[in-house]
């Protein structure tokens, strides 16, 4: 990792089901389909996505600082154009791609949230149990799925249509994740294989209709169907910041968690991607932080 650049990790969860289309029309089970991954097949958020809606809140709440004390203004000081480019300069923000960290999948024991040993040591790094005491994770977890959290393991776990066998974590040992813990119960760890599978079988599909604008009703054979992350997902978001660009330009160091507190409501109330008359769209951000950087990682809270 370039030493001036440093991303800074985000948790997010789906409030609403998520749209984010590709565009146009593909060759799949839907009119209408989501972003993925082309290496892996998973749903994501694409960083541009991400920059566009952070960029177009921040422009909205500088627009209300305008109407406000001094004291009271959320972006006080911050120049738009500087943190986040014009056409023929850019800014000093990086977005990258959002991933699915946890995707809740209904069962007979509730709702379940599967991860990856891939994706939760990215995004946590070591996981531990509430004593701080490591939770050791086997290397290959093959067709079953292995339980960290709140999970009954002497009967197999349906996840959707697919029934495993479950192992039990050493010890029965349950991972504690402070900064996610209210938003997930129950937690599976599937390998990669399976994570695909499992997700791209378990979104939820709509099916809609063109309506008539002057006469207000569904117009024939207008008929399509679309597909969306369903609520209570759990992504993780980076943002990185180019320090050289950014104290040439007398930008504080801290910019990142200046602008994304400042838009988290918008975040709440306006959402992102496609669908937003439909109910889609709105995500909630975590209060805790995690900076990595090249000496490891720390948590600071907004």
């Amino acid at each position: 990792m370039c030493e001036g650049l440093r991303p800074k990790q985000f948790y997010a969860r789906a409030l609403d089901p998520i749209h984010i289309g590709t565009g146009g029309y593909r060759l799949r089970r839907v009119d209408n389909s989501i972003v993925r991954d082309p290496a892996t097949d998973v749903p994501k958020m694409p960083g541009t996505s991400i920059a566009g809606v952070v960029r177009a809140f921040a422009e909205i709440v500088k627009e209300e600082d305008e109407k406000k004390e001094d004291k009271d203004k959320k972006l006080k000081g911050v120049d738009i154009e500087k943190v986040f480019g014009t056409a023929d300069r850019k800014g000093i923000l990086r977005f990258y791609d959002g991933q699915i960290v946890f995707f809740p999948v209904p069962s007979i024991q509730g709702t379940v949230w599967i991860t990856t040993k891939e994706l939760i040591e990215y995004w946590f790094g070591e996981i531990k149990d509430k004593n701080g005491e490591k939770i050791k994770i086997p290397d290959e977890i093959d067709n079953e799925a292995y339980a960290i959290k709140e999970i009954n393991t002497d009967r197999p776990l349906n996840l959707g249509w697919l029934l495993l066998k479950v192992e039990k974590a050493e010890n029965g040992k349950e991972v504690a994740l402070p900064s996610i813990d209210k938003w997930v119960k129950r937690i599976v760890l599937v390998s990669e294989k399976l994570f695909s599978h499992i997700v791209n079988d378990n979104l939820e599909v709509r099916t809609s209709v063109k309506i008539n604008s002057d006469t207000g009703t569904a117009e024939a054979g207008k008929l399509f169907t679309y597909e969306a992350i369903p609520r209570g997902t759990v992504f993780g978001l980076e943002i990185g910041l180019d320090d050289a660009l950014a104290k040439q330009r007398g930008i504080n160091v801290d910019i990142i968690d200046v602008v994304i507190q400042a838009v988290s409501p918008c975040f709440k109330n306006l959402g992102l991607g496609g669908m937003g008359t439909r109910g889609f769209g709105r995500i909630e951000l975590a209060i805790e932080q995690k900076v990595k950087s090249q000496g490891g990682e720390t948590n600071a809270q907004s």
